[in-house]
């Protein structure tokens, strides 16, 4: 396809982590495929000289005025364009049709279930106020995505003929999978994420474990510093990295001797796929998108003292890529999908 697209993507919400991962691969797509639009925050206004046959609208409402005006800057951008053949929206709730085809991604599960989940009690406020917008929005879309199929689960009430599901994709790993030679591994173990929900108490506890038959191993933490206690930033063998470039936080897995995330619960396999792809072992969460990526392939279930469930535990050279897909295949997915929708109506 070479002809712009009559599609309007909203991604407003979404300004790092897997969210722009998905904003910059569809817009670098639809650039190469014609261009499409797109609404975006502020911070990623730069897309516009990457991939600049794409049109961007920056829609920027304060978390307060998300409260209560999330959406009032469509009505604006609809008189520009007109009707768009497909509106996507990446995790905000459809308070009204916008498109003749109205598409709701699910961007995170949290809104949808907080059960057994270390939250604070704003956190868990906001999540309950989200989930309920997001379930009434449902109304409103012909067609309701997630990244994994244990995500689909709980979208209850929803007509299976209506759910899809949208994983994210994987070229780094993909990528990786085609190299003769593996990178050179450091003796570091890798933690992406410091959100309540990635239980990074439990990731120190799969550390110690190992360290204690690797005494020099380190313990490298990549995430928003603040969410890290004081006391394990003090410690002589870790080191808080921060936020970093997604080219960074790639080639610190590639270097990486151990990955490891005890996540409460994911979305998606994707924070997963590119530890266990790229570092030389992992030991991942034993929840329903990361057993989705490791169908058919080996791993052993490993106990960790202090922990109450086991994890799963996976060495590189035993994987494959059966279950990955790359972003030309979720993109192209996403539009037939949208296309036999389209089709019906």
């Amino acid at each position: 396809m070479t002809t712009r697209h009559n599609l309007l993507c909203n991604f407003a919400a979404s300004w790092s982590g897997g969210g722009y991962k998905r904003l910059f691969e569809y817009a670098r797509w639809f650039d190469e495929h014609g261009g499409a639009n797109f609404i975006v925050h502020p911070r990623c206004a730069d897309l516009g000289d990457q991939f600049p046959r794409n049109r961007y609208f920056i829609a920027s409402p304060s978390r307060w005025r998300r409260l209560y005006d999330d959406c009032g800057y469509l009505r604006d951008i609809e008189r520009q364009i007109g009707k768009p053949e497909l509106y996507y929206s990446y995790g905000i709730p459809l308070y009204f049709p916008v498109g003749t085809v109205n598409w709701f991604h699910l961007s995170n599960v949290l809104p949808l279930s907080t059960r057994g989940i270390p939250l604070s009690l704003s956190g868990r406020l906001r999540a309950a106020l989200l989930g309920r917008r997001i379930r009434r929005g449902f109304a409103n879309a012909q067609v309701i995505s997630a990244e994994s199929k244990t995500s689909t689960e709980l979208l209850s009430g929803v007509a299976p003929s209506r759910l899809f599901v949208s994983v994210n994709g994987s070229d780094d790993e993909l990528a990786v999978l085609r190299e003769a030679h593996p990178e050179p591994k450091q003796n570091v173990a890798t933690v992406v994420g410091t959100i309540q929900y990635k239980a990074l108490e439990d990731s120190v506890l799969v550390f110690r474990m190992l360290q204690r038959g690797n005494p020099g191993l380190r313990l490298s933490i990549i995430g928003n510093p603040d969410w890290v206690p004081p006391a394990l930033r003090s410690m002589p063998d870790v080191s808080v990295r921060g936020l970093l470039p997604r080219d960074e936080v790639i080639a610190s897995l590639r270097q990486s001797q151990f990955y490891i995330t005890t996540s409460r619960v994911e979305n998606s396999y994707n924070a997963a796929a590119e530890g266990i792809f790229l570092a030389a072992e992992s030991y991942i969460s034993n929840i329903g998108p990361h057993r989705e990526l490791l169908l058919n392939m080996p791993f052993d279930e490993v106990s960790v003292p202090g922990l109450p469930a086991p994890l799963l535990h996976v060495t590189r050279h035993s994987l494959s890529g059966a279950n990955l897909k790359s972003w030309d295949n979720v993109v192209r997915e996403m539009l037939g999908r949208f296309q036999e929708v389209a089709g019906h109506r």
